[in-house]
């Protein structure tokens, strides 16, 4: 989406001044820690606001769960380290989260957490980029 969305900022300036849409977009995505790492909450914060979106406070208006949401979305990156590098500390962390031992019902909630960010993100960045687009949502 982070891509998506810096297409949709640069695609207007490639038809005036091409070299000038590359230098947008590589500044865009420069540093992107989405590009080194899991798409932790803080990640996720860190890269959008390149765009110039404070994405997590423009989800929290967006929609209540929102922070829910972040936190679901912390512990799922914890049990994914945990499990890929069987870090039992990052088992524990999990426990302290109540999300240990990881059952069925557990992943599923992960699954809605996900489900619901990534509609509610399209929504917020969309809305976010008409404000640059004349008011035309770029998706």
């Amino acid at each position: 989406m982070h891509d998506e969305a810096s297409d949709a900022l640069c695609d207007p300036i490639t038809e005036l001044d091409p070299s000038l849409s590359v230098v947008l977009r590589s500044g865009l995505s420069r540093a992107r820690k989405l590009d080194k790492g899991n798409a932790q909450p803080a990640a996720l914060g860190n890269d959008f606001s390149y765009l110039g979106l404070s994405l997590w406070p423009a989800l929290k208006r967006a929609n209540i769960k929102a922070a829910k949401w972040n936190d679901e979305l912390e512990s799922l990156n914890i049990a994914r380290n945990a499990i890929a590098h069987d870090d039992q500390d990052e088992f524990l962390k999990l426990q302290q989260r109540n999300r240990y031992p990881i059952t069925l019902g557990v992943v599923k909630r992960w699954s809605r957490a996900l489900d619901g960010l990534a509609v509610t993100m399209d929504a917020v960045v969309g809305d976010y980029l008409a404000g640059f687009l004349g008011g035309q949502r770029p998706w």
